[in-house]
Order: C-alpha cells, then structure tokens, then sequence
C-alpha cells in the first residue's frame, strides 16, 4: 500500500470525535444520526484535508 512507504509527519489533532444529532434525528423521524467533527483536526483550516497534508 503507498501510505506505508510515505512518511507521515503527523499534524492534526486525531482521532476527532464523534457527536450524536438527536434533534435532527427526532425531526426527520428516522434513525440515530452521528456527525464526524473533522473541523476539530486542531488547525485553523480545519476539514478533512489535514488528514492528506500529514503524507506531503
């Protein structure tokens, strides 16, 4: 796999955490939804594109 043989210097604040939407849910009737805070990766930019910026 090319991620193994990359170096990988690691800059984001990581694993980022999970977080339950129950209003949405009880609104939309439908099941339990969760949300993926990448915007808590510990930079300024925040998002998911520190994840491939930690392999440059």
């Amino acid at each position: 796999m090319l991620t193994q043989k990359l170096s990988r210097y690691p800059i984001a604040h990581l694993p980022t955490p999970l977080e339950p939407l129950p209003r949405l849910s009880a609104q939309l009737n439908g099941p339990e939804l969760w949300i993926k805070r990448d915007d808590q990766t510990g930079l300024a930019t925040g998002g998911n594109k520190v994840r491939k910026l930690e392999f440059l």
